[in-house]
């Protein structure tokens, strides 16, 4: 693709993008495209059977200073990604996931700006955050630098990459520091990122890598990896194979699961009022929650009363196109209808009870088969109640040890009120969540 028609398309979506305000900012994005364009690529994975792409993304240079900037002094460079006679690309793990989920079936290639592809090597990965590293024959290409400092809020940033496969883009927007109350490090960036540029470079105004391109939400609500999650992931060694890579996946998974269930456990267990019962606050940062209830005022809804409260993770890490776990969701539900005789209202409690499903997806080729069980539960907390206790998991094929877990426990105790409590958490240690299941047992008072 001849410079002058990418030098054409950056300024045309420079001029229409609303994050562009000044000439001053449309002068920098272009000064930085000019200077790092050539180090910058599309990432195709390979159908090897149809010989085409079946996703694409996008990924760039890393600068060998970076090892040195990165790199502790007693990791022998030998030991390091950098390798002499290759270029070292970052890019996002779920660019070429499906390369280490089903290698026999698909490639990673990095097309270069004369439209001609080469093979490139996954060398590591970081699934958490989303990253991953890959390695091509030496280009003669620069290296982009990683920035030491983190942009201040409010700071003019650059986001490029391949969009939609249109060719490649530079995007202006506003960074606006960590997202609060995420589960793992996102970078809020007011920009419009769209499908194509995931792993692409966000640079500050100097030219130096400050994130990673990873999701969207729309509306010019954006997200980054920060620069510092790349820097650590340069720090490890390389692996050489694809049971390797898969080791450090499963590694990675239960140690994120550990983190998630232990900052759980040691969070704040205060509870708040939800109808006639009381439910569990904020445990901790990275949950979220939202709240509902039946509108009284209006007479035409002859359902009974209700008052749910939910909370959960924000986003969930990419394991394929089919599964994705980390995720965490608690729910209480209160309900009550004095109106109601006893059969009706346990009618309709009954069918509350059975809507309830676990809040995660996943297909045969990746989970094993639900297996739960079910008990009458006598609680020893303040309640002394009666409950209808339900807790089912399943397995993770490829990742020994991980489970999805889903628990569902309702009161059983009274003739015009019931009192439920749920929780799904995807990707966790069985050792950890029979702790917490035990805990969050005791929670539910009424």
């Amino acid at each position: 693709m001849p410079d002058s028609f990418l030098k054409v398309l950056v300024c045309f979506y420079i001029l229409i993008l609303p994050g562009v305000s000044s000439g001053q900012s449309a002068d920098t994005a272009q000064i930085l495209f000019s200077g790092n364009h050539q180090s910058i690529f599309q990432i195709r994975v390979m159908d090897n059977a149809a010989n085409n792409k079946a996703s694409t993304g996008t990924g760039f240079i890393l600068s060998r200073d970076t090892a040195v900037q990165v790199t502790d002094a007693d990791v022998e460079m030998s030991d390091t990604v950098f390798k002499v006679g290759k270029d070292l690309i970052a890019t996002n793990y779920h660019v070429i996931a499906s390369a280490i989920d089903a290698p026999e079936n698909y490639r990673v290639e990095v097309l270069l700006d004369n439209e001609m592809p080469t093979q490139a090597k996954i060398v590591n990965v970081d699934i958490v955050n989303d990253l991953a590293l890959l390695q091509i024959e030496k280009t003669g290409r620069k290296g982009l630098p990683i920035a030491n400092i983190s942009p201040k809020k409010g700071d003019t940033v650059y986001s490029i990459g391949f969009p939609f496969d249109l060719g490649i883009t530079v995007i202006s927007g506003t960074y606006n520091g960590l997202a609060p109350h995420s589960v793992n490090k996102r970078v809020h960036f007011s920009g419009s990122l769209n499908p194509g540029m995931s792993g692409g470079p966000a640079f500050n105004a100097k030219g130096e890598i400050i994130g990673v391109n990873v999701s969207t939400a729309g509306n010019q609500l954006s997200f980054l990896v920060p620069a510092d999650s790349l820097s650590e992931l340069v720090k490890s060694p390389p692996l050489d194979s694809i049971d390797e890579l898969s080791d450090r996946l499963a590694e990675q998974l239960h140690g994120n699961g550990s983190r998630l269930l232990n900052q759980l456990m040691d969070g704040d267990w205060s509870t708040i009022p939800l109808g006639d019962a009381h439910a569990l606050g904020e445990v901790t940062e990275f949950l979220r929650c939202w709240g509902n209830s039946k509108n009284t005022d209006d007479e035409t809804d002859k359902q009974p009363y209700f008052a749910t409260r939910t909370c959960q993770t924000d986003h969930n890490i990419f394991i394929n196109n089919q599964l994705t776990t980390g995720k965490i969701e608690l729910q209480f539900y209160w309900l009550e209808a004095e109106a109601l005789n006893s059969p009706r209202f346990y009618s309709h409690y009954q069918r509350v009870f059975r809507g309830y499903r676990p809040a995660n997806d996943g297909t045969e080729k990746d989970l094993a088969s639900w297996v739960c069980e079910q008990d009458f539960v006598q609680l020893s907390n303040a309640n002394e109640g009666l409950t209808k206790s339900v807790f089912c998991v399943r397995g993770y094929r490829k990742f020994t040890g991980l489970y999805d877990v889903f628990f569902l426990q309702g009161s059983v105790d009274r003739n015009h009120a019931a009192y439920m409590t749920h929780f799904t958490m995807a990707g966790v240690p069985m050792d950890e969540i029979l702790a917490f299941t035990g805990k969050f047992m005791g929670s539910a008072l009424w």
